[in-house]
């Protein structure tokens, strides 16, 4: 049973140290104080607060056990470790896994993380977008390949997106074309094709020259 909780700065920085603010102190009912903290792109204390207020435990020495469990069936978190101080505390350490990735469900928003893991969308990054009509595991391999790959891409594809045709689409933070890229099956030879578009045949037509670019026939680039 929690009994109250106060915030403390505890430090900056995201890898470096504490983040400020994100200490949380919380009084157990018959124990000492027990200390939560967190980093990662992904960390959001008022997120891990909830998932720890739902906790519920017969005794304060399980509720603590049952807290790193809960959080353990959170794949959002990279490693979570928990310790008493020499002071006698219990502390949790929480680390979240860095998602490459958005996707976008007519009902739910996830995260993917490069080895193709479904994050809960805890808070608002600024990662390349995908917005599909339903859970495509294999289009959405092809893309977690391509920005595994070749990481500049994680900085320049803004979003990617299925029409209601099959076939998919991107734009670019760094150009005006759209990207057409084909159907799932397509998928894969469209984004290698983007690789050479982009490094071989945009500058020598210009950045202006195409409104459109076809990239999912093999072997051929075709501008519109």
């Amino acid at each position: 049973m929690l009994r109250a909780f106060r915030v403390f700065s505890v430090g900056v920085g995201f890898f470096g140290g504490w983040i400020v603010g994100d200490g949380y102190y919380v009084k157990m009912r018959s124990s000492g104080k027990w200390i939560l903290h967190g980093e990662g792109p992904l960390w959001d204390s008022a997120w891990v607060m909830r998932h720890i207020y739902a906790v519920r435990a017969p005794s304060p020495s399980m509720w603590i056990w049952s807290v790193s469990e809960a959080l353990g069936e959170q794949q959002v978190f990279e490693a979570i470790k928990f310790h008493y101080t020499g002071k006698g505390d219990g502390r949790i350490y929480a680390r979240t896994r860095t998602p490459i990735a958005r996707v976008n469900l007519p009902i739910r928003e996830y995260y993917l993380d490069a080895q193709g893991r479904r994050l809960p969308f805890v808070r608002p990054l600024d990662v390349s977008i995908v917005d599909a009509p339903r859970w495509d595991s294999i289009a959405f391999e092809h893309i977690l390949e391509l920005l595994r790959e070749k990481p500049l891409y994680r900085e320049m594809i803004s979003r990617i997106y299925q029409e209601i045709d099959g076939v998919w689409h991107m734009h670019s933070e760094v150009s005006s074309e759209t990207y057409v890229l084909g159907r799932t099956p397509h998928l894969r030879v469209g984004l290698r094709q983007l690789d050479v578009y982009l490094h071989s045949f945009r500058p020598m037509v210009g950045g202006n020259a195409c409104k459109k670019v076809i990239l999912y026939i093999p072997d051929q680039i075709i501008c519109q």
